[in-house]
């Protein structure tokens, strides 16, 4: 494969775990303020179920491999390039506690209110900007 080839999926992939990761924690806003088994609160857990699973998970994967591929095929290391791999590192922490969160909901143990959710809502967006920048910028190159 070439490596444009593999960066135009890493971009698709990360973009698609991106818009998992804008989505989820606003939907955990409204499954917040639902009564527990009713059955809105079951349907917010069957969707977060399925773009936890279907979604983001794979596009979790898929964008690490093809990101690791392009650094191994470019032999390109770089203080940025370091700065971005902690970011995407906070970023999937961050996804492994939205995957918690959702567990919590499916056991109807989620103790948290939406302000709470609509808070860290904020988290995936301030790290994505700081990784665009990162990577258009290329700063300390």
């Amino acid at each position: 494969m070439t490596y444009n080839f593999l960066k135009s999926l890493h971009i698709i992939f990360f973009t698609t775990w991106m818009a998992g990761l804008f989505y989820l924690p606003r939907i955990f806003v409204y499954h917040s303020i639902s009564k527990k088994k009713s059955k809105e609160y079951n349907t917010f857990v069957t969707m977060e179920r399925k773009l936890l699973n279907y979604i983001m998970n794979p596009s979790l994967f898929l964008s690490w491999i093809l990101g690791l591929s392009l650094v191994v095929i470019n032999e390109y290391y770089s203080v940025w390039l370091l700065m971005k791999f902690f970011l995407v590192i906070l970023m999937t922490i961050f996804h492994i506690y939205c995957a918690k969160v959702r567990r919590d909901f499916e056991r109807g143990v989620n103790y948290k209110n939406q302000k709470y959710f609509r808070l860290i809502n904020e988290i995936p967006t301030v790290l994505f900007i700081l990784i665009v920048f990162l990577v258009v910028f290329k700063p300390f190159n």
